[in-house]
Protein backbone atom coordinates (compact mmCIF):
# COMPACT_ATOMS: atom_id res chain seq x y z
CA UNK A 1 0.00 0.00 0.00
CA UNK A 2 1.71 3.22 -1.11
CA UNK A 3 0.00 5.60 1.36
CA UNK A 4 -0.88 5.22 5.05
CA UNK A 5 -4.35 6.67 4.49
CA UNK A 6 -5.16 3.75 2.16
CA UNK A 7 -4.46 1.33 4.98
CA UNK A 8 -6.54 3.41 7.42
CA UNK A 9 -9.58 3.10 5.14
CA UNK A 10 -9.35 -0.68 5.35
CA UNK A 11 -9.00 -0.85 9.14
CA UNK A 12 -12.75 -0.72 10.02
CA UNK A 13 -13.54 -3.40 7.43
CA UNK A 14 -10.66 -5.65 8.45
CA UNK A 15 -11.30 -5.14 12.15
CA UNK A 16 -14.97 -6.11 11.82
CA UNK A 17 -14.12 -9.21 9.83
CA UNK A 18 -11.36 -10.05 12.28
CA UNK A 19 -13.71 -9.71 15.25
CA UNK A 20 -16.35 -11.96 13.67
CA UNK A 21 -13.79 -14.57 12.68
CA UNK A 22 -12.09 -14.43 16.06
CA UNK A 23 -15.37 -15.41 17.73
CA UNK A 24 -15.77 -18.24 15.21
CA UNK A 25 -12.21 -19.49 15.83
CA UNK A 26 -12.70 -19.36 19.60
CA UNK A 27 -15.79 -21.57 19.29
CA UNK A 28 -13.82 -24.00 17.13
CA UNK A 29 -10.85 -23.96 19.47
CA UNK A 30 -12.94 -25.19 22.40
CA UNK A 31 -13.09 -28.51 20.55
CA UNK A 32 -9.29 -28.76 20.40
CA UNK A 33 -7.84 -31.77 22.15
CA UNK A 34 -4.18 -30.85 22.54
CA UNK A 35 -3.24 -33.79 20.31
CA UNK A 36 0.27 -34.21 18.88
CA UNK A 37 0.38 -35.14 15.20
CA UNK A 38 3.25 -35.77 12.81
CA UNK A 39 3.74 -33.38 9.94
CA UNK A 40 2.84 -35.04 6.64
CA UNK A 41 5.74 -36.06 4.40
CA UNK A 42 6.01 -36.88 0.72
CA UNK A 43 8.69 -37.58 -1.85
CA UNK A 44 9.47 -34.92 -4.44
CA UNK A 45 9.04 -37.63 -7.08
CA UNK A 46 5.38 -37.97 -6.07
CA UNK A 47 4.68 -34.25 -5.64
CA UNK A 48 3.36 -31.47 -7.84
CA UNK A 49 4.73 -28.41 -6.05
CA UNK A 50 2.11 -25.95 -7.29
CA UNK A 51 -0.70 -28.33 -6.33
CA UNK A 52 0.74 -28.99 -2.87
CA UNK A 53 1.01 -25.26 -2.18
CA UNK A 54 -2.57 -24.65 -3.32
CA UNK A 55 -3.90 -27.05 -0.66
CA UNK A 56 -2.73 -24.78 2.17
CA UNK A 57 -1.60 -27.63 4.41
CA UNK A 58 1.97 -27.89 5.74
CA UNK A 59 4.09 -30.67 4.33
CA UNK A 60 7.73 -31.78 4.33
CA UNK A 61 8.93 -32.60 0.81
CA UNK A 62 11.86 -34.99 0.63
CA UNK A 63 14.47 -34.46 -2.09
CA UNK A 64 12.91 -31.38 -3.68
CA UNK A 65 16.14 -29.43 -4.14
CA UNK A 66 17.79 -32.39 -5.86
CA UNK A 67 14.80 -32.83 -8.15
CA UNK A 68 14.76 -29.15 -9.13
CA UNK A 69 18.47 -29.22 -9.93
CA UNK A 70 19.39 -25.66 -8.95
CA UNK A 71 22.56 -24.40 -10.64
CA UNK A 72 23.48 -22.63 -7.40
CA UNK A 73 22.50 -23.55 -3.88
CA UNK A 74 23.60 -22.76 -0.34
CA UNK A 75 24.95 -26.11 0.81
CA UNK A 76 28.15 -26.28 2.81
CA UNK A 77 30.30 -27.29 -0.17
CA UNK A 78 29.08 -24.35 -2.26
CA UNK A 79 29.59 -21.86 0.55
CA UNK A 80 33.12 -23.11 1.14
CA UNK A 81 33.82 -22.42 -2.55
CA UNK A 82 32.48 -18.89 -2.10
CA UNK A 83 34.66 -18.45 0.98
CA UNK A 84 37.79 -19.23 -1.04
CA UNK A 85 37.24 -16.18 -3.25
CA UNK A 86 35.66 -13.66 -0.85
CA UNK A 87 37.45 -12.50 2.29
CA UNK A 88 35.20 -9.58 3.25
CA UNK A 89 34.51 -9.58 7.00
CA UNK A 90 31.14 -9.12 8.65
CA UNK A 91 29.89 -8.89 12.26
CA UNK A 92 28.72 -12.07 14.00
CA UNK A 93 26.78 -11.82 17.27
CA UNK A 94 27.40 -14.55 19.82
CA UNK A 95 24.72 -15.15 22.44
CA UNK A 96 24.60 -17.00 25.72
CA UNK A 97 22.62 -20.24 25.42
CA UNK A 98 21.05 -19.78 28.86
CA UNK A 99 18.56 -17.62 26.93
CA UNK A 100 18.82 -18.68 23.28
CA UNK A 101 18.98 -16.22 20.44
CA UNK A 102 15.61 -15.73 18.79
CA UNK A 103 15.38 -14.30 15.31
CA UNK A 104 13.47 -11.19 14.21
CA UNK A 105 11.51 -9.69 17.04
CA UNK A 106 10.91 -8.95 20.66
CA UNK A 107 12.81 -9.51 23.87
CA UNK A 108 12.85 -13.21 24.64
CA UNK A 109 15.61 -12.79 27.19
CA UNK A 110 18.55 -13.28 24.83
CA UNK A 111 21.93 -12.30 26.28
CA UNK A 112 24.56 -10.96 23.87
CA UNK A 113 28.05 -12.03 24.96
CA UNK A 114 30.07 -10.27 22.28
CA UNK A 115 30.38 -9.55 18.56
CA UNK A 116 33.21 -10.77 16.33
CA UNK A 117 34.32 -9.76 12.84
CA UNK A 118 34.75 -12.86 10.68
CA UNK A 119 35.32 -13.77 7.07
CA UNK A 120 32.99 -16.39 5.58
CA UNK A 121 35.85 -18.91 5.78
CA UNK A 122 36.32 -18.30 9.50
CA UNK A 123 32.58 -18.26 10.13
CA UNK A 124 32.03 -21.63 8.43
CA UNK A 125 35.02 -23.05 10.28
CA UNK A 126 33.60 -21.82 13.59
CA UNK A 127 30.14 -23.20 12.84
CA UNK A 128 30.92 -26.57 11.27
CA UNK A 129 34.53 -27.58 11.99
CA UNK A 130 35.33 -26.65 15.58
CA UNK A 131 32.67 -28.75 17.26
CA UNK A 132 29.59 -27.82 19.24
CA UNK A 133 29.65 -25.01 21.79
CA UNK A 134 26.62 -25.78 23.99
CA UNK A 135 27.06 -22.62 26.06
CA UNK A 136 26.67 -20.33 23.02
CA UNK A 137 24.22 -19.68 20.21
CA UNK A 138 25.28 -18.06 16.93
CA UNK A 139 23.02 -17.05 14.08
CA UNK A 140 23.68 -15.08 10.89
CA UNK A 141 21.40 -14.25 7.97
CA UNK A 142 22.97 -13.21 4.67
CA UNK A 143 20.77 -11.10 2.38
CA UNK A 144 21.07 -10.86 -1.40
CA UNK A 145 23.67 -8.10 -1.35
CA UNK A 146 26.00 -9.80 1.13
CA UNK A 147 29.04 -12.02 0.58
CA UNK A 148 30.06 -9.61 -2.19
CA UNK A 149 26.93 -10.50 -4.16
CA UNK A 150 27.39 -14.27 -3.97
CA UNK A 151 24.29 -14.69 -1.80
CA UNK A 152 22.24 -12.91 -4.47
CA UNK A 153 23.43 -15.28 -7.18
CA UNK A 154 22.24 -18.27 -5.15
CA UNK A 155 18.92 -16.71 -4.12
CA UNK A 156 18.11 -15.41 -7.62
CA UNK A 157 18.81 -18.77 -9.27
CA UNK A 158 16.64 -20.68 -6.80
CA UNK A 159 13.85 -18.07 -7.02
CA UNK A 160 13.78 -18.06 -10.83
CA UNK A 161 13.50 -21.85 -10.90
CA UNK A 162 10.68 -21.83 -8.33
CA UNK A 163 8.70 -19.10 -10.11
CA UNK A 164 8.30 -21.31 -13.18
CA UNK A 165 6.85 -24.15 -11.10
CA UNK A 166 4.48 -22.50 -8.63
CA UNK A 167 3.14 -19.67 -10.82
CA UNK A 168 3.86 -17.19 -8.04
CA UNK A 169 6.76 -14.79 -7.88
CA UNK A 170 9.15 -15.39 -4.97
CA UNK A 171 10.04 -12.19 -3.13
CA UNK A 172 13.81 -12.34 -3.52
CA UNK A 173 14.62 -9.50 -1.13
CA UNK A 174 12.72 -11.29 1.64
CA UNK A 175 14.92 -14.37 1.25
CA UNK A 176 18.41 -15.04 2.54
CA UNK A 177 20.92 -17.68 3.54
CA UNK A 178 20.39 -18.59 7.19
CA UNK A 179 23.24 -20.19 9.13
CA UNK A 180 22.82 -21.03 12.80
CA UNK A 181 24.22 -23.15 15.61
CA UNK A 182 22.37 -25.71 17.67
CA UNK A 183 19.79 -24.04 19.91
CA UNK A 184 18.92 -21.07 17.70
CA UNK A 185 15.14 -20.65 17.81
CA UNK A 186 12.61 -18.73 15.77
CA UNK A 187 9.69 -18.30 18.21
CA UNK A 188 6.04 -18.94 17.47
CA UNK A 189 4.60 -16.61 14.81
CA UNK A 190 2.75 -16.76 11.53
CA UNK A 191 3.29 -15.25 8.09
CA UNK A 192 0.61 -13.92 5.76
CA UNK A 193 2.21 -15.43 2.68
CA UNK A 194 3.01 -18.98 1.51
CA UNK A 195 6.60 -20.01 2.10
CA UNK A 196 9.14 -22.73 1.32
CA UNK A 197 12.06 -23.43 3.65
CA UNK A 198 14.91 -25.36 2.01
CA UNK A 199 17.13 -27.16 4.52
CA UNK A 200 20.56 -27.66 2.93
CA UNK A 201 22.64 -28.74 5.94
CA UNK A 202 21.82 -29.97 9.43
CA UNK A 203 18.40 -30.53 10.98
CA UNK A 204 15.66 -28.44 12.61
CA UNK A 205 12.72 -29.24 14.85
CA UNK A 206 9.48 -27.85 13.41
CA UNK A 207 6.33 -27.16 15.43
CA UNK A 208 3.17 -25.91 13.65
CA UNK A 209 -0.44 -25.13 14.54
CA UNK A 210 -3.59 -24.73 12.48
CA UNK A 211 -4.93 -21.15 12.09
CA UNK A 212 -8.02 -22.35 13.99
CA UNK A 213 -5.83 -22.65 17.09
CA UNK A 214 -4.65 -19.02 17.04
CA UNK A 215 -6.92 -18.13 20.02
CA UNK A 216 -5.05 -20.74 22.07
CA UNK A 217 -1.59 -19.42 21.21
CA UNK A 218 -1.53 -16.07 23.03
CA UNK A 219 -0.61 -13.73 20.20
CA UNK A 220 0.26 -10.09 20.82
CA UNK A 221 -2.61 -7.54 20.71
CA UNK A 222 -4.14 -6.99 17.28
CA UNK A 223 -2.59 -3.57 16.60
CA UNK A 224 0.74 -4.12 18.36
CA UNK A 225 4.04 -3.85 16.48
CA UNK A 226 4.64 -7.61 16.82
CA UNK A 227 1.01 -8.66 16.49
CA UNK A 228 1.76 -11.85 14.59
CA UNK A 229 4.15 -13.10 17.28
CA UNK A 230 3.10 -15.16 20.29
CA UNK A 231 3.61 -14.16 23.92
CA UNK A 232 4.48 -17.78 24.73
CA UNK A 233 8.11 -18.49 25.71
CA UNK A 234 10.54 -18.77 22.82
CA UNK A 235 10.48 -22.51 23.30
CA UNK A 236 6.74 -22.90 23.67
CA UNK A 237 6.93 -26.26 25.46
CA UNK A 238 8.29 -24.30 28.44
CA UNK A 239 4.96 -22.42 28.79
CA UNK A 240 3.40 -22.80 32.23
CA UNK A 241 -0.16 -24.10 32.39
CA UNK A 242 -1.12 -21.51 35.00
CA UNK A 243 -0.04 -18.54 32.89
CA UNK A 244 -1.07 -20.04 29.52
CA UNK A 245 -3.94 -22.49 30.24
CA UNK A 246 -5.45 -22.41 26.73
CA UNK A 247 -2.18 -23.59 25.19
CA UNK A 248 -2.90 -27.14 26.35
CA UNK A 249 -5.94 -27.20 24.03
CA UNK A 250 -3.90 -26.52 20.88
CA UNK A 251 -3.24 -29.41 18.52
CA UNK A 252 0.40 -29.40 17.47
CA UNK A 253 1.98 -30.74 14.29
CA UNK A 254 5.60 -31.79 14.79
CA UNK A 255 8.40 -32.96 12.54
CA UNK A 256 12.14 -32.87 11.92
CA UNK A 257 13.37 -31.10 8.81
CA UNK A 258 16.51 -32.87 7.62
CA UNK A 259 19.17 -31.77 5.14
CA UNK A 260 17.82 -32.06 1.58
CA UNK A 261 14.21 -31.57 2.69
CA UNK A 262 11.86 -28.63 2.16
CA UNK A 263 9.05 -27.41 4.40
CA UNK A 264 5.96 -25.80 2.89
CA UNK A 265 4.55 -23.22 5.32
CA UNK A 266 1.01 -22.15 4.37
CA UNK A 267 -0.22 -18.62 5.14
CA UNK A 268 -1.40 -17.99 8.70
CA UNK A 269 -0.09 -21.31 10.09
CA UNK A 270 1.77 -20.46 13.33
CA UNK A 271 5.17 -22.12 13.45
CA UNK A 272 8.20 -22.38 15.74
CA UNK A 273 11.57 -23.73 14.56
CA UNK A 274 14.65 -24.76 16.54
CA UNK A 275 18.04 -25.82 15.21
CA UNK A 276 19.02 -29.29 16.42
CA UNK A 277 22.59 -28.94 15.11
CA UNK A 278 24.65 -26.42 13.12
CA UNK A 279 22.64 -25.88 9.98
CA UNK A 280 22.05 -23.93 6.76
CA UNK A 281 18.67 -23.11 5.24
CA UNK A 282 17.18 -20.86 2.56
CA UNK A 283 13.60 -19.54 2.95
CA UNK A 284 11.37 -18.17 0.22
CA UNK A 285 8.06 -16.39 0.50
CA UNK A 286 5.66 -15.84 -2.39
CA UNK A 287 3.42 -12.93 -3.32
CA UNK A 288 -0.29 -12.93 -2.55
CA UNK A 289 -3.23 -12.62 -4.90
CA UNK A 290 -5.10 -9.33 -4.36
CA UNK A 291 -8.14 -11.06 -2.86
CA UNK A 292 -5.96 -12.66 -0.19
CA UNK A 293 -5.29 -9.27 1.38
CA UNK A 294 -8.94 -9.25 2.51
CA UNK A 295 -8.40 -12.24 4.78
CA UNK A 296 -9.02 -10.87 8.31
CA UNK A 297 -5.88 -12.56 9.58
CA UNK A 298 -3.89 -10.27 7.29
CA UNK A 299 -4.70 -7.39 9.65
CA UNK A 300 -1.87 -8.38 12.00
CA UNK A 301 0.98 -8.41 9.43
CA UNK A 302 -0.54 -5.32 7.79
CA UNK A 303 -0.29 -3.49 11.12
CA UNK A 304 3.31 -4.64 11.45
CA UNK A 305 4.16 -3.21 8.02
CA UNK A 306 2.27 -0.01 8.84
CA UNK A 307 4.23 0.43 12.08
CA UNK A 308 7.54 -0.25 10.37
CA UNK A 309 7.11 1.84 7.24
CA UNK A 310 4.96 4.74 8.38
CA UNK A 311 4.64 5.26 12.11
CA UNK A 312 8.33 4.72 12.80
CA UNK A 313 9.22 7.20 10.08
CA UNK A 314 6.56 9.64 11.29
CA UNK A 315 7.89 9.69 14.82
CA UNK A 316 11.46 10.16 13.56
CA UNK A 317 10.36 13.36 11.78
CA UNK A 318 8.83 14.94 14.90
Amino acid sequence: MPYPWAFSLLIPFLFTRSLINDVTYRVRSTRSTGAKLDLVRCSADDADLAELMSHRRPIIIEGLADKLGFRHTADLKSLRAVANTRQTKFPVKIYNNSSPYFLYTGDYGQVLEHTEEMSLEKFLERMFDKGDFPEQVIYRQFGRSELDGAAGIIIDDMADTLAKLVHRQPEKNASGIWIGSRGAVTPLHYDAWPGLLFQTHGAKRVLMFSPDDIPNLYFMPQFAVGARWSKLPGRSHEAGTTEFPRFTKATRFEGTLEAGETLFIPPFWPHEIEALEPNISVPFRFGLAKAEYLNPRFLRPACEVFHGKYLKGWFSRQ
